[in-house]
């Protein structure tokens, strides 16, 4: 647990000291757009309204298949990923709750991912009402020396990119009608990038781990000597959200009793260790029905303990799941100790089995050693074990009657599918007098219906779908499989790469600047804080046209080119495609400005001088490199939707 103070899920998701969010991906069991919105607006430092305006995807995510669809018109800058329906997934359930996230420094371009493992799903009940433990790293790309964070970033990676295999990924390699990749396919390909730069350090082993090829169970011995001590430890504590169901009420539930015994096995546990275990009271199924087997075996049962809510009229329920032990001495000082924390519960499919179809769930955790934890505060109060674990061991916290517990329902099921359609995406490739015309991804058009409507199915024009109304964020999308009907919400991308997208307002010249002055970001939505554009700053134009209000446009317009030109010769090649696509859509905006009309009047192109080598940065300088081919291409294009190509150039082209 890298951060000292305990913060909530999603407070995670705020980026360090001068950074913000590029990209993420996170897999869970649930999730919910309260959740993801709160996590957005701190990743990507906007608004839900910027995120919409925006149109680009800054998480993706991965849910167990049986999670309903969360779009990205509910939660802006979020891609779900769709199950693959044609591969048979590897798992019971998806269950490990992971994310990696990737940010940037916005003063020095400098790359830090983080990691965050937690034991809670991506939803409000995580932060409002439930005891779960959140395990996090940060890792500085290029700069870090840790080996060990190094190799743990490898290993979710790894993990990442295993669990990717089950799902479509379409819209993260979107492209735009030109064929050029969209904004969120940029971003995804950067983020892939970065990571796949990170490998593990020979002979580290990682403290992150999964079930993909083995059970959590059988890992943990070496895991434990690995990173904490070869030794016998004489404390042993187990909590969980859920614990094993069933009737067997004469024996030691199996997970409690496996446990102990390969710890045992192993030389980590004494056979006289004090052993507890901390539940939910009204919700720990089989623990509840065999209270005094397991005190007849040594085993203490506990509720877990809530340190915020202790004194209040409110406790959360216990959902971490973990494994905490230690050498308990004669002082305060808790000097040796491990812990587990994870998506597996204490149960045969999360902790003991490997991850199958029929029999594990897919699950993830870590094994590390907290440092300098106190057993009761006394001499180290910041940090006494029960404000860092859901864990107190007074002696009257110890539940001796058996109607203090009830088994409660175990683990709630979805009830929801999302599972990939024929169709993963449309793109917006023409407008008509009564609508558009959508372009599938694929070339089948004949495995899906979309809908206008509940009674009004869309017809097709050649391989195109007709949409009768104003361009749409997403459309409903219906197949079949074995003659089961399935339905999703599937995004739309407009012509400038953006994804389920609010439409673009028209633009003035002062609100071009702030949109591209803001660059990678936007600006604040209640009011722009990018520099205004300022009206006494004279340029000089090979120009001796003289009119009304021409001081006005000509010197705001000439300010806005040397801006841009100042902004994009800073810029790196990472973000290069981004910007091009940011430039073209703000100055596309820009065409019904008095600005532009001012030059059209005058026949002179204002944005002439954005073709020569010195406006422009050292790798796009000319159409000798590819991203002063996409650089070129683009100022044409604007220059043709702004019809200022057959004007007048200012000191001619640099084409």
């Amino acid at each position: 647990m890298s951060n000292p103070l305990p913060l909530s899920l999603s407070a995670y998701f705020v980026p360090p000291t001068d950074c913000i969010g590029e990209f993420g991906m996170l897999t869970g069991y649930s999730a919910d757009t309260h959740f993801l919105n709160d996590a957005l607006d701190k990743f990507t430092q906007t608004i839900k309204s910027q995120r919409a305006y925006e149109g680009s995807g800054y998480l993706a995510m991965m849910l167990d298949p049986n999670h309903h669809q969360i779009s990205a018109v509910d939660c802006p800058g979020l891609v779900h990923l769709a199950a693959k329906s044609n591969t048979e997934k590897k798992f019971r359930l998806l269950h490990a709750k992971v994310a990696l996230l990737l940010f940037k420094n916005k003063l020095t371009e400098q790359k830090i991912i983080r990691v965050i493992v937690s034991t809670g799903n991506w939803t409000r009940q995580t932060i409002e009402d439930s005891l779960d433990m959140v395990w996090s790293i940060d890792y500085e790309v290029a700069y870090s020396d840790d080996h060990q964070v190094q190799t743990d970033i490898a290993k979710v990676n790894d993990f990442i990119n295993h669990t990717l295999t089950f799902f479509n990924i379409d819209i993260l390699n979107s492209v735009r009608i030109e064929n050029k990749a969209t904004a969120t396919a940029l971003r995804f390909k950067h983020y892939q990038h970065v990571l796949g730069e990170i490998k593990p350090v020979k002979n580290v082993q990682p403290r992150f781990f999964d079930n993909t090829k083995q059970a959590l169970i059988t890992q943990l011995p070496h895991l434990i000597k690995t990173h904490s001590n070869n030794t016998k430890y004489n404390y042993l504590a187990l909590g969980s959200g859920f614990y094993e169901g069933g009737d067997n009420k004469s024996k030691v539930p199996k997970v409690i009793s496996e446990i102990a015994k390969v710890l045992q096995q192993a030389g980590l546990l004494t056979k006289t260790s004090e052993k507890d275990i901390y539940v939910n009271p009204d919700n720990c199924q089989l623990v509840a029905q065999t209270l005094d087997i397991l005190n007849t075996n040594d085993w203490s049962v506990r509720p877990a303990y809530d340190a915020v809510y202790q004194s209040k009229n409110y406790q959360r329920s216990l959902h971490a799941k973990f494994i905490f032990s230690a050498k308990n001495g004669n002082d305060d000082i808790c000097k040796r100790s491990w812990l587990y924390l994870g998506s597996g519960n204490l149960t045969t499919p999360g902790f003991l089995s490997k991850a199958s179809l029929h029999g594990g769930n897919l699950e993830a955790g870590v094994v590390f050693s907290p440092k300098e934890l106190s057993w009761y505060g006394e001499d180290d109060s910041a940090n006494c074990i029960s404000d860092k674990l859901p864990i107190n061991w007074d002696e009257e916290t110890i539940i001796t009657d058996a109607t203090q517990l009830c088994s409660g329902k175990g683990m709630p099921e979805l009830e929801g599918e999302f599972v990939a359609a024929p169709i993963s995406y449309f793109t917006i490739c023409s407008l008509t007098k009564t609508g558009c015309l959508l372009r599938p991804n694929t070339d089948d058009i004949k495995g899906y219906q979309v809908w206008y409507a509940e009674n009004y199915a869309c017809e097709c024009k050649g391989e195109n779908i007709i949409w009768p109304d104003n361009t749409p964020r997403q459309v409903k999308v219906t197949w079949n499989i074995k003659d089961e009907t399935h339905s999703i919400y599937v995004p739309v991308f407009d012509e400038f790469g953006r994804m389920a997208a609010t439409a673009l307002p028209e633009l003035e010249i002062d609100d071009a600047w702030n949109l591209l002055g803001a660059f990678p970001t936007l600006p604040a939505e209640d009011g722009f804080d990018g520099e205004v554009l300022d009206e006494s700053h004279s340029v000089a134009l090979n120009c001796q046209h003289e009119a009304s209000g021409s001081n006005y446009y000509i010197n705001k317009m000439m300010l806005l080119v040397e801006h841009v030109a100042q902004k994009q010769t800073e810029l790196d090649p990472f973000n290069w495609e981004q910007w091009c696509y940011r430039l073209e859509q703000i100055f596309c905006q820009m065409s019904k400005s008095a600005a532009i009309s001012y030059f059209k009047e005058i026949n002179i192109n204002p944005l002439s001088p954005l073709w020569a080598a010195p406006f422009r940065p050292h790798f796009a300088e000319d159409s000798s490199t590819e991203q002063g081919r996409l650089y070129e291409s683009l100022l044409r294009k604007i220059e043709h939707s702004l019809e200022l190509n057959q004007l007048i150039t200012l000191g001619g082209k640099g084409e």
